[in-house]
């Protein structure tokens, strides 16, 4: 019976390698003969250069370092998280794209080894087949990056180190969804230590930007987030914004389907005292209040498709539109499909809302703690 287990856990394995084995071979086949190749880490290339000279959101400045190696796109990241890449503009291009990719897959590799309560194999498979995690990773963006540091700090709030979990999440200060989930998450469990951590260093890196760019620096940054270019295409974003473009009165849409969703999520945080389910959970509710969000970003949502897979209690159907989630066909829709995105938006949007809603309804055992300690 022993070898009968150990065979069975053998074959499990094999057959999780042979599947993040496919999952690579065709997403390295999609990049390689993608025009798109790198464009991202081209802009986080040479903002890293432009900043601290004063010039890091002269549009005139970082399109001409981008021209030199592809086609020129805004940057929105704070001088804080430009300077704090540096090193790789003193690097040649070539060689600076490549460390840049391996650190991507990298921090995918310690987001699937600390996340709490993730099935590791099932997480491998999962980020070797989806295709928002290689889109990520083909465009050179740096999401895997803040995933990283959203899961260290997880990992530093169940082992009981609130204040360096909040100071890890402060590291997520440029990716926005991740900055309005996990602040929700903080005050919604009464995580209070963590939570003046955190703003304590979030105001240590925007003070930082001062020193780095220069006083005027805000009103900059703000304009380049106010450009129609920052933000093109809201028929293809994955979120609230996108789903509302498609409607009638979509401002107005929007924010009665953004308060329905932190309602929605508040509960689902007082509610659930699993503290990986929670973060899982707390970033697919931040993907869908931002208004800036595409495939890639779509990312957010691999915690949350795995914990619904890998748990017994959650109902058959919602582990099926988990696991649909999990291959390229709705990211296909929203990203390829002209005027067909809109159903792509809905199997995105609606997962995240039934997850939720789901948690909020299960009948908890009597004994189970309504709340969960600071």
């Amino acid at each position: 019976m022993a070898s009968s287990g150990l065979m069975t856990a053998r074959a499990r394995m094999v057959l999780a390698a042979l599947a993040c084995a496919s999952g690579l071979a065709l997403y390295i086949w999609i990049a390689a003969n993608g025009s798109d190749f790198g464009v991202d880490f081209n802009q986080f290339y040479s903002a890293s250069r432009l900043a601290g000279t004063g010039h890091l959101y002269d549009w005139d400045a970082l399109r001409k370092i981008e021209a030199e190696h592809g086609t020129p796109v805004h940057t929105g990241r704070l001088p804080v998280v430009a300077f704090g890449v540096k090193l790789i503009g003193w690097m040649p291009y070539h060689t600076a794209h490549a460390v840049w990719v391996a650190g991507g897959v990298v921090a995918f590799l310690v987001l699937a080894l600390v996340w709490p309560g993730l099935n590791r194999p099932l997480m491998a498979v999962a980020l070797c087949w989806s295709a928002p995690a290689a889109v990520l990773l083909g465009l050179g963006q740096d999401t895997p990056f803040w995933l990283m540091f959203a899961a260290i700090g997880l990992l530093c709030l169940s082992r009981g180190r609130p204040r360096l979990a909040g100071a890890v999440f402060a590291l997520c200060i440029c990716k926005y969804h991740l900055a309005i989930g996990f602040p929700i998450l903080l005050v919604a469990q009464k995580r209070w230590n963590a939570l003046l951590a955190g703003a304590a260093a979030v105001a240590i890196l925007l003070g930082a930007c001062f020193w780095i760019e220069g006083p005027d620096w805000p009103r900059r940054y703000l304009a380049v987030l106010a450009d129609p270019l920052f933000s093109p295409a809201p028929p293809r974003m994955a979120n609230l914004r996108g789903i509302a473009w498609w409607l009638p009165w979509p401002g107005a849409v929007e924010i009665v389907l953004a308060i329905a969703v932190v309602c929605l999520l508040w509960t689902f945080l007082r509610r659930t005292t699993d503290l990986g389910l929670a973060g899982a959970g707390a970033a697919a509710g931040g993907l869908l209040l931002a208004r800036h969000g595409y495939a890639g970003d779509c990312a957010l949502l691999i915690p949350l498709l795995v914990l619904t897979v890998q748990r017994p209690a959650v109902p058959v159907w919602l582990r099926c539109w988990a696991v649909l989630l999990l291959t390229p066909v709705p990211f296909m829709l929203v990203v390829m499909v002209a005027h067909r995105q809109f159903y792509g938006q809905l199997l995105i949007v609606g997962f995240v809302a039934a997850a939720l809603l789901h948690e909020c309804l299960v009948k908890r055992p009597a004994h189970d703690p309504p709340a969960l300690p600071a």
